[in-house]
């Protein structure tokens, strides 16, 4: 099962994902980027940091299943990373997401936002200043029109019930 988790920066998806593998096993997709590693990432866990011609090589050889071009930096999901048996969670920017997920219908979308006052305050704590922020919330109200493309939606106001209600989704999808 390949789940596809998107919505805009900063409304938590990392940290819902984070949370999810407290209480379920899944395969978690790392990305290829070429943007620097912040201090705080681990190379192999929440990227594979490579050059801008590495990447073009991946993409020459056919070795993406989708990138997209994000904030000057390119992302790419290899399609070795989506071989696996189980649960496979892929944490994709929205236009990836939404072009992977109309090219294949066996792949569950799931949309996480949360209000623009909680995403300020996000962005806020991150350091990015006022520029920023408006760019990010100009981008944030155009991605928030795809959610209706997706299979499920969750607002994520409490961590706890967000992934609760991954886990009830993922529960429902293994009955099936």
């Amino acid at each position: 099962m390949i789940i596809i988790i998107t919505g805009p920066s900063g409304v938590g998806k990392n940290t819902i994902i984070n949370e999810l593998s407290n209480h379920i096993n899944f395969y978690f997709s790392t990305s290829f980027t070429t943007r620097p590693r912040r201090d705080n990432e681990i190379e192999g866990q929440d990227y594979y940091f490579i050059t801008h011609q590495r990447f073009n090589d991946l993409i020459d050889k056919n070795h993406m299943l989708e990138y997209e071009e994000y904030g000057g930096y390119f992302y790419g999901t290899p399609k070795s990373e989506i071989d696996r048996d189980g649960i496979v969670i892929l944490d994709l920017e929205v236009n990836g997401a939404t072009k992977l997920l109309k090219s294949n219908s066996d792949y569950i979308g799931i949309f996480i936002d949360i209000n623009d006052d909680e995403l300020i305050n996000r962005l806020v704590s991150r350091g990015h200043d006022q520029e920023f922020i408006n760019k990010r919330m100009i981008l944030a109200n155009s991605q928030r029109e795809h959610k209706g493309e997706y299979d499920y939606y969750i607002e994520n106001q409490n961590l706890n019930t967000a992934v609760n209600n991954i886990i009830d989704i993922i529960c429902k999808l293994e009955e099936q």
